[in-house]
């Protein structure tokens, strides 16, 4: 097995894509510290960065991007939608924000995820179908889950256009135990990203 690095990749099932095995978090890290996080980091050779809505910090992430002066193509940018709004539309045009925010006015954003499963059936439904619809237009390049059961990934069949998700990333770290959810790696792409 080759040896890890920050530009290590792996390709993603049922896209074109591969992802860098090793990704920048920047939860917890607001403005100008997630900017100048993001910097270092892609000075230091990673070429990922996760963030999210939540996080409130997807424009530094973009920023951080555009600063970098290293091609966009050479860059995976992951964000997540953690709710839905009140239809797939207002979804829609929340995620078509996070895509402004994060790639500019005329970009794109590698990898947009569903945070979390909590918000119940009709909640993934709608992030889902909303995903779909951005991803269709080429706004996203693929879309995904975290943290989703076997369960939750088994209901969408019955919705999803796009099935399985091209990843469900997992979050994983010493003091978290996550057995649950060991049955999925094999059959879905899985992104390990520790837990902050």
């Amino acid at each position: 097995m080759a040896k890890l690095t920050l530009s290590s990749t792996f390709p993603l099932p049922n896209t074109s894509l591969t992802i860098p095995r090793l990704g920048f978090g920047v939860y917890q890290s607001n403005g100008n510290t997630c900017l100048k996080s993001c910097l270092t980091a892609f000075k230091v050779g990673y070429r990922h960065v996760d963030s999210a809505q939540y996080y409130a910090n997807e424009a530094q992430v973009g920023q951080a991007a555009v600063e970098s002066k290293i091609p966009r193509s050479e860059i995976f940018l992951t964000t997540k939608i953690l709710s839905p709004g009140s239809s797939i539309d207002t979804t829609y045009s929340s995620i078509l924000d996070s895509v402004k925010k994060v790639g500019g006015s005329n970009g794109y954003v590698d990898l947009f995820l569903i945070h979390s499963p909590n918000g119940g059936s009709g909640a993934r439904k709608t992030m889902w179908q909303a995903l779909e619809k951005a991803h269709h237009e080429g706004k996203i390049k693929a879309i995904g889950v975290s943290n989703f059961g076997k369960g939750h990934i088994e209901e969408m069949k019955e919705y999803a256009k796009i099935w399985p998700p091209h990843v469900n990333q997992i979050e994983v770290g010493t003091f978290f135990g996550n057995n649950r959810n060991s049955s999925l790696i094999g059959p879905i792409a899985t992104s390990m990203v520790p837990a902050t």
